[in-house]
């Protein structure tokens, strides 16, 4: 069986979900695919129920931080029966060198987001000083 790119993403999907939740045991530690399908590590068909998570804004940031925990809003989103996050990608992110070297709270200070980023600071404060393309490889 030949794991892929897709595997990888999917296994960070999948541990964002199970990050500080109880339900991470019955999570696969492991996606790969086998022809078309995706399949956990004793080669079972996975089916997956995903949900957007919007971080293509222009803060390039998911949103919802400011507000809760990212495992509070993981178990959330497990709890609703999905096993799955797609994040939105910002793609200018990655296209306008301006951005490379941006922080988290660079980012959301030259938007005047002073309220988000200070909600930011309580909930998730591991990600403030984070560069924004290292803030979407958190964990």
């Amino acid at each position: 069986m030949r794991r892929s790119p897709l595997a990888a993403c999917l296994a960070l999907a999948v541990a964002l979900l199970a990050c500080g939740h109880e339900r991470a045991a019955a999570v696969p530690a492991a996606l790969s695919t086998a022809s078309r399908w995706v399949v956990d590590e004793s080669g079972s068909r996975v089916k997956l129920a995903c949900v957007n998570w919007p971080s293509h804004l222009e803060p390039m940031l998911a949103e919802g931080l400011g507000k809760q925990p990212v495992g509070a809003i993981a178990g959330d989103v497990a709890a609703m029966g999905f096993n799955c996050v797609r994040l939105t990608w910002p793609t200018f992110m990655v296209t306008n060198a301006s951005y490379s070297s941006l922080t988290v709270a660079q980012s959301f200070q030259r938007l005047n987001l002073t309220e988000s980023l200070a909600g930011i600071r309580v909930n998730n404060p591991g990600l403030v000083d984070l560069k924004l393309i290292d803030a979407f490889k958190a964990r």
